[in-house]
């Protein structure tokens, strides 16, 4: 059985050796951008055209309105797509998966057909797929617990750093998070002076995994919000708001305020550390949006 699976997976793989592979993509727009690019310089004569002939499409273009995001794939063009592209079996389906989870609406949705792509990809290709990311920036304690190593009084024993986060967590949880955080390298420790240190860069290099992992973990920090509203004490936070009126003109304007301002304050911690030694973890959050839409 087993040698009857790698002999299908080496002919499928044979067959598309010279052309461009799917897996890895998450985003079927700049997939099909690739192939065409790539059709086009070992193929003469290669148009969008040509490719709406193979695939039965009677516009001409319609291959150059779907890259440019002017026109979806619909469930019945799916297959006339997959055959214009020369994909046959695992990577048929790879693509299809693909195209439902780029066009999906939920977030539940596109995080259950990511993690299909994941499953359906090499192991040699999953790196590009940016899981670790994702995973990362979908529980807030990850990057609580990865700020946490930069205490001076930071203890590596999951029952301290759970009685100093403000949350109900368990040292199991922490645990959890370490092996996490460790193993995708997201922090580690200097051999030498045993101190932790965390990554100082994050890549997400795919613009639909860096749209949903931001996503994810602002919707986590919203929540912890909430849970703080009511758990702590008014001197340890703060909550206000401003509701006001302003021209549909100036919101990009006042965008660029509040990143200017978050830049800010990220500098003015940056310098707050050189003086003093750090002891606590802080959140802050940003929410601006309009409470009116126009008729």
């Amino acid at each position: 059985m087993a040698e009857k699976k790698q002999t299908e997976e080496r002919a499928e793989s044979s067959k598309t050796k010279n052309t461009l592979d799917i897996y890895g993509y998450t985003d079927y727009r700049c997939f099909l951008r690739d192939f065409y690019e790539s059709r086009k310089s070992s193929q003469r004569g290669y148009s969008y055209r040509s490719f709406s002939k193979t695939a039965g499409f009677s516009s001409p273009n319609f291959l150059k309105l779907v890259i440019d995001g002017k026109r979806n794939i619909s469930q019945e063009t799916i297959e006339k797509f997959i055959k214009a592209l020369g994909l046959q079996n695992k990577r048929a389906e790879y693509f299809r998966v693909l195209v439902n989870m780029n066009q999906s609406k939920s977030d539940n949705e596109k995080e259950i057909f990511f993690y299909q792509l994941r499953s359906m990809t090499p192991k040699a290709k999953r790196r590009e797929l940016n899981l670790e990311s994702l995973q990362y920036l979908s529980n807030w304690l990850y990057p609580v617990i990865r700020e946490m190593i930069s205490l001076g009084e930071f203890r590596e024993d999951p029952h301290w750093i759970a009685r100093r986060v403000t949350a109900d967590i368990s040292p199991n949880d922490v645990e959890s998070a370490m092996r996490f955080l460790i193993k995708e390298k997201f922090i580690e420790k200097d051999r030498d002076s045993g101190k932790w240190t965390a990554k100082e860069d994050m890549v997400l290099s795919s613009d639909e995994v860096r749209s949903l992992a931001i996503r994810n973990y602002h919707r986590q920090m919203i929540e912890r919000a909430k849970e703080t509203l009511e758990g702590l004490d008014l001197k340890e936070r703060e909550f206000g708001a401003v509701t006001f009126v302003m021209p549909e003109s100036l919101i990009d304007e006042l965008k660029n305020k509040l990143k200017t301002f978050r830049s800010e304050l990220h500098a003015w911690s940056v310098q707050a550390c050189e003086d003093q030694p750090s002891d606590v973890v802080i959140q802050v959050n940003f929410q601006m949006f309009p409470h009116t839409k126009k008729l």
